[in-house]
């Protein structure tokens, strides 16, 4: 393995996903990507919700960082736009990632059928194999 992308929120999933990326490929470049739904974010560069969510983006990718120094390694991070899974499998597709690991969040029932998984999503629309981490 080359390249590793592990999408990352804020969920013990996400953090699982990372660990189990940093233990399974030793020898990768790991990059760790932070999506912003756009709906959560507005057009006004000015605007409080965006600065929120773009301080909120960096402050999971920072603790994507200090995750990686602890394991002694190091990652590249950058937050992503758009739709969560949509915008993983372009970023993987524009980075030739060899492997994308991501966080299961367990949705179920009513809440799976209407709204899906991102990482469901996310297996179903990436040409490279994807880790889904408990």
């Amino acid at each position: 393995m080359k390249r590793v992308l592990v999408a990352i929120d804020d969920s013990q999933e996400a953090k699982a996903a990372l660990a189990h990326a940093l233990e399974q490929f030793p020898d990768a470049t790991i990059h760790v990507v932070h999506a912003l739904e756009t709906s959560t974010v507005t057009f006004d560069l000015d605007s409080t919700v965006t600065e929120e969510a773009r301080e909120e983006a960096e402050t999971i990718l920072e603790g994507a960082e200090t995750t990686a120094n602890e394991s002694g390694r190091t990652v590249e991070t950058r937050v992503i736009f758009g739709h969560a899974a949509k915008a993983v499998v372009s970023y993987a597709d524009d980075n030739d990632i060899d492997q994308i690991v991501v966080g299961s969040r367990g949705a179920s029932g009513a809440e799976r059928l209407l709204l899906g998984s991102v990482a469901e999503t996310i297996v179903r629309r990436a040409a490279c194999p994807v880790t889904v981490v408990r």
